[in-house]
């Protein structure tokens, strides 16, 4: 079997090393080939995507699996979506991974916003059926839909979505990485108890929640957040937050890396006490499977998908999404029960053997097949 895989590679970004992953688990098994069609993120010329189509419907291709998130093609704006444009032009069948899977109404959000002419735009897209049919129903519509969550699936079907080609298939945990050295003491943290939030810094993982209350917890508690920004656009939030935490009561206990090399994330997973994964918006996230793959007790706020990885091994410590209070009471929680932390980070190596990539790769390879047999009826 010949799939052509088209996703974002070598860069900063979480799906890029989902793929990676991916690639290298199906390519071991037994005849199963994968050549890499990179995505170049954001707008391209129609040139760029009638390329892309040939690769993608060459003759020796049985199926083409595309990673999936709205930025990779530019935002679909109405009539102009690129990713449409592409889609239109591929022949073989496809398999996509949903790695967006949020409403409309999410990506498009009204509340707060100053500018009234941003606001009665915003209000007249989500009031545009068709449009927003082809956001939610026809940017999914494929061969098979593979989600991470079993409300994902939910959601989808809700939408039209045909419920027997929606496949839940839950984030592959990636192998532990060897650490290098001792980040305790490139930081000084020896003597402090050390949480840390993994990943590029998004306006959506809860920093800020964190912010407002460390200068109630045990002095000793220092706040790891150990990454940089992704992409260019992503540095204004990023400086945003530095500003944040110059102004804050305890600003020395707060640690930004910036962007770390796989070597530093080892060794920032090994320094942990408690990983935190207090995202405000998720349908998963790389910042959650990383602590899990290196047996670390983590506390996860309850949105769906963490709440789902929480049911199927006890391998979460979840609080009330955006509740500060709700995540203070189980953090100090956690901070003074030493048992609970080492009870969640055996169950974390235990999910993490059960979703290994080898697992995530063999159950991929059957749906491709489903995909085929589907296409042909």
């Amino acid at each position: 079997m010949k799939i052509a895989m088209l996703t974002t590679v070598g860069q900063r970004c979480g799906i890029a090393a989902y793929s990676a992953q991916l690639v290298a688990s199906l390519r071991a098994l037994p005849d199963t080939d994968v050549e890499i069609v990179p995505i170049a993120v954001g707008e391209q010329p129609a040139s760029h995507y009638e390329e892309q189509a040939r690769a993608l419907n060459a003759p020796d291709v049985d199926i083409v699996h595309i990673q999936h998130e709205f930025s990779f093609w530019g935002f679909p704006t109405p009539g102009r979506s690129r990713f449409a444009e592409l889609r239109r032009l591929i022949e073989r069948p496809v398999v996509l991974t949903a790695h967006t899977t949020l409403a409309l109404s999410a990506m498009l959000p009204t509340a707060g916003k100053r500018k009234p002419w941003r606001w009665l735009r915003k209000k007249r897209l989500l009031a545009n059926r068709d449009y927003r049919r082809s956001v939610e129903f026809a940017t999914f519509d494929a061969d098979a839909i593979i989600v991470h969550t079993e409300a994902a699936q939910k959601e989808f079907a809700g939408r039209g979505l045909k419920e027997e080609r929606l496949f839940v298939v839950p984030m592959g945990v990636p192998d532990p990485l060897p650490p290098s050295g001792d980040f305790r003491e490139r930081y000084a943290l020896h003597g402090n108890r050390v949480l840390t939030l993994f990943g590029y810094i998004t306006s959506n993982k809860g920093y800020e929640l964190v912010l407002e209350i460390l200068a109630t917890l045990p002095r000793d508690v220092v706040f790891v957040i150990a990454g940089g920004a992704r992409l260019p656009p992503e540095q204004k939030y990023v400086d945003h937050l530095r500003r944040r935490i110059a102004l804050l009561r305890g600003r020395n206990r707060v640690i930004v890396t910036g962007y770390l090399p796989d070597e530093g994330v080892a060794d920032a997973m090994q320094a942990t006490d408690i990983a935190l994964v207090p995202h405000t918006q998720a349908t998963n996230s790389y910042s959650v499977t990383l602590p899990l793959s290196h047996g670390r007790a983590t506390l996860a706020s309850d949105l769906a998908c963490f709440r789902e990885m929480a049911a199927r091994g006890d391998c979460l410590e979840l609080f009330r999404s955006g509740d500060k209070r709700d995540l203070r009471r189980k953090l100090v929680a956690l901070l003074d029960d030493p048992p609970r932390r080492e009870q969640l980070a055996a169950n974390a190596s235990r999910y993490s053997e059960r979703f290994r990539w080898n697992h995530v790769a063999a159950t991929t390879r059957n749906i491709y097949r489903a995909a085929l047999n589907g296409h042909r009826s």
